[in-house]
């Protein structure tokens, strides 16, 4: 079937650089869904306060799902060894945007790059399509 086709030819074509590349983005996608929860829990907007969590909560939910569709494929998980660090930083809805539209720009090369790859394609497509909406409310209900 073309389906079996199209996964055989997934796993074929991909790398084990490609699946640490995928997992260590995916953990590096649920450190900063940890950060956005420090945005949801410092800023003074009720607004912001529920927008922020639509944010971590789709994030969260987006690494969650990168991770068990790439083992559904039957790839070991494995990430690049590398610290992560959560600062009480004061919040500043500027720099919270900016480091959201960083990380939906992110998701953008990603989707690119495995855009040939179905499953991985429609995950990246759908967390870029959340992440606009919410930060279209943020911007424009600010």
């Amino acid at each position: 079937s073309k389906i079996e086709a199209d996964f055989l030819s997934f796993l074929a074509s991909t790398t084990d650089a490609e699946t640490i590349k995928l997992y260590t983005f995916a953990l590096d996608a649920l450190t900063f869904a940890n950060k956005i929860q420090v945005y949801h829990w410092t800023c003074k907007s009720g607004f912001h306060h529920e927008h922020w969590q639509a944010v971590y909560e789709a994030i969260r939910d987006f690494a969650d799902a990168l991770v068990e569709t790439v083992l559904s494929m039957g790839y070991e998980f494995k990430i690049d060894t590398k610290s992560y660090m959560i600062t009480a930083e004061p919040y500043d809805m500027s720099i919270a945007m900016l480091k959201l539209t960083a990380f939906r720009d992110e998701c953008e090369k990603l989707k690119k790059q495995y855009q040939a790859k179905v499953s991985l394609d429609n995950l990246f497509a759908d967390i870029i399509e959340k992440l606009d909406k919410e930060i279209g409310l943020l911007k424009n209900f600010t």
